[in-house]
């Protein structure tokens, strides 16, 4: 991709990390080599730690709130021994996922913010079949697509609808980084997920700064979890 402005062209390329063993420093080697922090996970691929955190290091850049403040992904990855292959793999990761303190997953009928305390502020998952789950990521990626058009000058003198994925970069970057993480949860490209909980998704409000947004994939044996904030 170039930008262009008065002054100078900048070009703005997406690439694979190289070989574990050239990205290794020597004991000459005087500087590290220069990129996105990935993940520390020991679970993950070097390529996927690295691809992770470029499109998310990307999708920060053009997601801005206002000058100082961006959208920001964080992306865990985790394991469970549930066994899924069951009638009703809800209610058995229901029953056996340790989770955390702070995550909960919503009964049916439940509201979004309902937990504990009722408190707005509790996080509580909702669960997603296959077709909320790809109407949410479709829905999703339009938002995101209308937040970094209305940050640029073709947005002022281009109102018409973009035609996903090939008219904006961000799209790209949004089905890349859901791609990696599916991948990662179900141990191979292609594979959907046994389960998806998610809290504030379709994302929408956390693009324009207010509150925060969740998306937990779950696979036969692994979880990728990503935390969106503004």
């Amino acid at each position: 991709m170039l930008v262009r402005s008065d002054t100078r062209t900048t070009r703005l390329a997406l690439a694979l990390a190289p070989d574990a063993a050239d990205r290794a420093l020597t004991p000459d080697a005087s500087e590290p080599a220069l990129g996105p922090v990935a993940p520390d996970s020991s679970d993950v691929s070097d390529v996927s730690e690295h691809r992770i955190a470029c499109t998310t290091t990307l999708l920060s850049e053009f997601l801005r709130i206002n000058n100082t403040d961006a959208v920001t992904f964080e992306v865990t990855f985790g394991t469970h021994d549930i066994d899924l292959n069951v009638a009703d793999p809800d209610a058995a990761f229901r029953a056996g996922w340790a989770g955390d303190e702070h995550w909960l997953i919503a009964e049916e009928g439940d509201d979004e913010t309902d937990g504990e305390t009722g408190d707005e502020s509790d996080d509580v998952f909702r669960s997603l079949d296959s077709a909320t789950l790809r109407a949410a990521l479709i829905e999703s990626e339009r938002n995101m697509v209308a937040v970094a058009r209305s940050q640029t000058l073709v947005w002022e003198f281009d109102s018409t609808t973009p035609e996903i994925p090939g008219d904006e970069l961000v799209s790209w970057l949004a089905r890349d980084l859901v791609e990696t993480l599916v991948t990662e949860a179900t141990g191979a490209p292609g594979i959907p997920p046994v389960l998806a909980y998610a809290k504030n998704v379709p994302l929408e409000s956390v693009l324009y700064g207010e509150g925060d947004a969740c998306l937990l994939l779950v696979g036969a044996e692994r979880t990728a979890l990503v935390h969106i904030s503004g």
